[in-house]
């Protein structure tokens, strides 16, 4: 799987510093669609059992004026460690800020959604990125952060009693990762 992801990875950047590709420049100060694919990979902080994470997020939307753009977007992330991985779909809205008008511009960015889990629990997503937009192409870090409220039940046998609780369940990661833009 991280194979994949690492060739997704270095497919894109090739396909998006093509010379003319870069002749263009990509300005969020002007209005029109807006589109972006991105690869990431990274480290899961705490929750999960640590360990790596790989994923690809697709965003469209538009891009408002005045540096800003503004999509829906759907991921696909995997949390692998030594003993299981983990699947989550996050579906989320992103709000990106590019101040300034050349090509070349850093930017941050929201996203806010809901998550699925391969067990098909339900929980929320928020992810706040910073990076640098380099014409079509974007360099970012990103920290990650999902909360899933779950059931928990609790046996007594010597009571013949069973509990059930509820407990949330957080996962933060950070990740690095690369987007083209269209």
């Amino acid at each position: 799987m991280k194979r994949v992801i690492l060739i997704l990875l270095v497919a894109m950047v090739s396909f998006a510093t093509d010379a003319d590709a870069q002749q263009t420049k990509y300005n969020y100060h002007k209005t029109g669609y807006w589109g972006s694919v991105q690869a990431e990979g990274g480290a899961v902080l705490c929750g999960g059992g640590g360990g790596s994470n790989i994923g690809i997020s697709t965003v469209h939307g538009g891009r408002l004026g005045h540096g800003v753009a503004m999509g829906i977007g759907l991921g696909f992330y995997a949390d692998i460690n030594n003993f299981y991985y983990a699947v989550n779909v996050p579906v989320f809205l992103e709000a990106k800020y590019s101040p300034l008008k050349s090509g070349k511009s850093p930017f941050v960015s929201l996203r806010a959604g809901l998550s699925v889990t391969d067990n098909l629990d339900t929980g929320f997503y928020l992810a706040p990125a910073v990076g640098v937009d380099l014409g079509r192409v974007s360099l970012f870090a990103r920290y990650g952060f999902n909360l899933f409220p779950t059931s928990v039940d609790i046996s007594f046998p010597e009571l013949d009693t069973n509990i059930t609780t509820t407990a949330n369940i957080k996962v933060h990661s950070m990740s690095i990762g690369v987007a083209v833009n269209f």
